[in-house]
């Protein structure tokens, strides 16, 4: 799983501008994203299939605190990018291009669908 979010983190923080010096911290906040709002798509489909309640909103803001620590203690302190550069950096263009649109459809379906719910509920 970690290998889905180190990706995330490589193309992220390769798109923020090269100029930035603080690239890393926008790549692992987007990181945390994507891990949030699949923390609450799952909790939303758990809600429907099981019918139990869904968490107060502290709970939410409490995890998604902890994702963006947990993201900030394994990109930033001392990560070595060349690493992920090394898995990825020679990644054909074609390749590279379906996966960042698959990346930023997810982005948008997961953003989307508890949005859509909320309308639909209330």
């Amino acid at each position: 799983m970690f290998k889905v979010f180190d990706y995330i983190y490589y193309r992220w923080y390769n798109i923020v501008t090269h100029k930035d010096v603080h690239r890393d911290i926008y790549a692992s906040s987007i990181v945390a994203s994507y891990q949030m709002l699949t923390f609450i798509n799952l909790i939303l489909l758990a809600s429907i299939l099981f019918g139990f309640k869904r968490p107060d909103k502290i709970y939410i803001i409490l995890l998604a605190v902890i994702l963006i620590v947990i993201n900030w203690y394994r990109y930033e302190r001392g990560f070595d990018i060349s690493k992920l550069e090394e898995r990825w950096g020679n990644e054909p263009e074609d390749k590279k291009r379906i996966r960042f649109i698959l990346l930023i459809a997810y982005l948008v379906v997961t953003f989307t669908v508890p949005w859509i719910y909320g309308f639909a509920t209330n």
